[in-house]
């Protein structure tokens, strides 16, 4: 416990104490282990309930078995202990969260053999609702949300319908509920997005009901001077709001040019040149902190990556062992220290080896996986570039291979190939990276439909008003703002510093 106490303010903690947990346990030190209170590990958090149980205290133990059994991974274990009274667990508040997890993992099965506990409870059509959600099936799930008292039943109904009458009365009802405001602000994001390609008539109506709502004023204005901006183009009036303030400046109109390293200054104001040295960035990639290095040595990544402490040093831990998802993560809260820790710009901007010199991709698969090779969207995309199966198939035509079905997207190689491909035959048809982007996110007929409306994009500012005004989603736009600042970065990190440019400059 002295050594805990000394590597408790270190990042070597958590893992640590898993292992002291595992060693207490094997000798069944049960007084030391129920001081192990600050265990995060699910696993751990296991042991010392059970340590708690044989320490006679039984109230502390049954809210860790709670919080364990609550998740779906550790119920089998929880259930094997052969407690004198499980019932405690089967409370509607532990199984509310159980369900709603193993629905979130699309484990039906089991989720409905849980939730079959929670007859009579006021949570039991919603849930039941939920489960056929993300089961696949819309109708089903549109029908008992319909019959549910839970007020987010209002939001599902929202993106469920498919009449825009009928959302625009669903979210009526869901601004009048209790329901916390930043629901209420996707919400109004989506369906005013929606309507604004679909209804203008169902959109000023929806954009009326939100113009005194507390809490939604900024998204009131954000549509507000969008919808100017698409009916009078650059003679329209628009607040002094970001980015309403650089949409002025792309209109010609004057204005304060944005700072920083962003979408609208890459465009409007581009810099002259990259402000981080190259040698001081991948000259720094050591570890300094000894025990890290230590570990890091003997090949303990799988121990070392328990670690959930945040600190430059950590995410640089990540980046060497290849988890370059941990790595961004842990070093996201640092990126305006990076005159002290130049080292994090190639820990937030790796590069695989699989990807070679293709920045385009790289720029692509930062924003979409965060570079993890197995990951899954609820929509079912997959891999590093998160492609469709359908995308799948159609790429795996193209490019004759015929060995291809939908479980090799997981494979790096082969998802770094077909996402490489849809990404440069995009840019191809779009010319600009930005479009090129645009399309790899909300299909390239919406693109070229927003195009059609727009017209020629001949500068910087038509692509700032473009992105802003013409692309369909919040998503996309959000989408294309932070690709176009991945591939500045990755130029100037890989390449020459002048590709971003090419691909920007209409």
């Amino acid at each position: 416990m002295e050594l805990y106490r000394e590597l408790s303010a270190t990042e070597l903690k958590e893992p640590f104490l898993l292992l002291f947990i595992e060693d207490c346990f094997s000798r069944r030190d049960y007084s030391l282990l129920t001081k192990a209170t600050e265990v995060k590990n699910l696993y751990g958090k296991l042991k010392v309930a059970v340590a708690l149980r044989e320490s006679g205290r039984e109230k502390e133990a049954r809210e860790l078995f709670k919080e364990v059994f609550s998740y779906p991974d550790l119920s089998e274990e929880v259930l094997e202990l052969n407690l004198s009274d499980s019932s405690f667990l089967f409370q509607p508040k532990v199984l509310r969260k159980k369900v709603w997890l193993l629905a979130s993992r699309r484990n039906t099965d089991e989720a409905l053999f849980y939730l079959s506990y929670l007859r009579g409870d006021p949570y039991y059509t919603y849930l039941l609702a939920y489960i056929y959600l993300k089961a696949g099936k819309r109708e089903l799930a549109k029908r008992f949300f319909k019959v549910s008292s839970v007020p987010k039943s209002s939001l599902y109904l929202l993106y469920l319908s498919k009449e825009p009458v009928e959302k625009l009365g669903y979210f009526r009802q869901l601004l009048d509920s209790p329901l916390p405001i930043s629901l209420k602000r996707r919400a109004s994001v989506y369906l005013l997005d929606y309507l604004f390609r679909s209804d203008l008539g169902l959109f000023r109506r929806a954009l009326n009901l939100i113009s005194d709502r507390k809490g939604l004023r900024q998204t009131y204005l954000y549509f507000r001077d969008r919808y100017s901006i698409f009916v009078k183009g650059c003679s329209a009036k628009v607040s002094e709001r970001e980015p309403q303030k650089w949409w002025k400046v792309a209109c010609g109109k004057g204005g304060e040019l944005p700072s920083g390293i962003n979408f609208y200054s890459l465009l409007l104001s581009p810099p002259d040149k990259f402000p981080y040295d190259r040698s001081k960035i991948f000259g720094g990639l050591n570890l300094k902190d000894e025990g890290l290095k230590y570990l890091y040595s003997k090949g303990y990544c799988n121990i070392l990556t328990l670690i959930d402490r945040r600190t430059p040093q950590t995410a640089l831990l990540m980046y060497l062992c290849g988890d370059y998802k941990r790595g961004i993560r842990f070093a996201l809260p640092f990126k305006g220290e990076l005159s002290r820790h130049p080292y994090l710009l190639a820990v937030l901007y790796p590069k695989p080896s699989v990807f070679k010199d293709d920045l385009i991709s790289l720029a692509i698969a930062r924003q979409e996986s965060l570079f993890e090779v197995r990951a899954l969207s609820r929509s079912g995309a997959r891999g590093l570039m998160q492609i469709m199966p359908a995308t799948g198939r159609y790429i795996a035509k193209k490019l004759k291979e015929e060995d291809y079905h939908r479980a090799r997207l997981f494979e790096p190689e082969l998802n770094y190939r077909f996402g490489s491909y849809y990404i440069h035959s995009l840019l191809k048809k779009f010319k600009l990276f930005p479009l090129a982007a645009a399309g790899y996110n909300a299909g390239p007929s919406r693109v070229s439909k927003a195009l059609k409306l727009f017209g020629e994009i001949k500068s910087p500012g038509d692509l700032v008003l473009f992105t802003d005004v013409y692309l369909p989603f919040a998503e996309t736009r959000d989408y294309v703002k932070r690709t176009a600042v991945n591939l500045y970065y990755y130029s100037n990190l890989y390449g020459t510093g002048k590709e971003w440019r090419t691909f920007l400059r209409p």
